[in-house]
C-alpha cells in the first residue's frame, strides 16, 4: 500500500470518531432514523443507503432488522472497505450489498422500499446537483415507498441561523477538536450555494417528485425529512 493510500485508509477508519465529535448526536443518529422507518416498511424491505460511508447506519439497522436486506453506494473505495468489514463483523454479508460510486451507479429501477441520505445533500451546490441527487433517489425507490433525509441546512442570513451555527461551533470546541477542525466547519457552512433554508429543502423534495414531506427532527443546523414516493 503506497503512502497516499495508507494516508486514504487512516482518515477513513478515524471517520466515525471525527464525525462524532463535529455532528451531534452522530452515533445515536441510526436508530433515530430506524425509529421513523420501522413502522412505515414492511417485515421484509429492501433498503437504500446513499453515502454509506463507512457502514455505520447500514450495519446498525441490520443488526436490529434481521429480515431486511440492504444496499450502500459511496464514492470512497477506503470507506467502502471498512463498511464491507463492519458488515462482515456483525454476520450480514449475505443481506447487505455495496457498491463504489454514487446513486447513478445502480440501476435506474424503482426496486428498494425505502432510501436514506445522511449527511450528503448539504455537500452538493444548488445549482442542479441537488435536484439530481433527489431526482436519482426519488427514481430507485417504489411506489409508495419512503426517504429519509438528514443534513445540515439553514439561512445564514438570518440571527437563528447565525444563533445555531455559533452553538455547533460550541460544541466542536466542547469535544477538544482543534482550531483547524472547527475552521473547517465553519467553512462547510458558509460555502456558498450549498447550505440551503429549509424551505428550499421541502421545494426540493417537491420538485424530485416526493409527497407526504414532514420534518421530523431538528438539532442545531441538522435536520431529517421523511417523505414518500407516490
Amino acid at each position: 500500500m503506497n503512502t497516499e493510500i495508507q494516508k486514504r485508509f487512516e482518515d477513513a477508519v478515524k471517520y466515525d470518531g471525527m464525525m462524532a465529535k463535529v455532528f451531534p448526536g452522530y452515533e445515536q443518529l441510526p436508530l433515530i432514523i430506524l425509529s421513523y422507518l420501522r413502522k412505515r416498511l414492511l417485515r421484509k424491505a429492501h433498503l437504500l443507503d446513499v453515502g454509506c460511508g463507512t457502514g455505520t447506519t447500514l450495519a446498525a439497522f441490520a443488526a436490529h432488522q434481521p429480515e431486511w436486506s440492504f444496499t450502500g453506494v459511496d464514492p470512497a473505495e477506503m470507506m467502502l472497505e471498512i463498511a464491507n468489514n463492519k458488515i462482515n463483523a456483525i454476520g450480514a454479508e449475505k443481506r447487505v450489498k455495496l457498491f463504489h460510486g454514487t446513486v447513478d451507479t445502480l440501476p435506474d429501477e424503482p426496486k428498494f422500499d425505502a432510501a436514506t441520505c445522511i449527511l450528503v445533500e448539504h455537500l452538493q451546490p444548488d445549482n442542479g446537483a441537488k435536484l439530481n441527487l433527489l431526482e436519482g433517489i426519488q427514481r430507485r425507490i417504489v411506489s409508495g415507498g419512503w426517504f429519509v433525509l438528514f443534513g445540515l441546512h439553514g439561512d445564514l442570513s438570518t440571527e437563528n441561523s447565525q444563533n445555531e451555527l455559533a452553538a455547533w461551533l460550541e460544541f466542536v470546541a466542547l469535544q477538544g477538536s482543534p482550531e483547524a477542525v472547527r475552521d473547517n466547519v465553519r467553512h462547510r457552512a458558509t460555502v456558498e450555494d450549498s447550505l440551503i433554508p429549509e424551505v428550499r429543502i421541502q421545494e426540493l423534495l417537491h420538485e424530485a417528485g416526493f409527497v407526504n414531506i414532514e420534518k421530523t427532527y431538528q438539532l442545531q443546523l441538522l435536520g431529517l425529512w421523511i417523505a414518500q414516493k407516490p
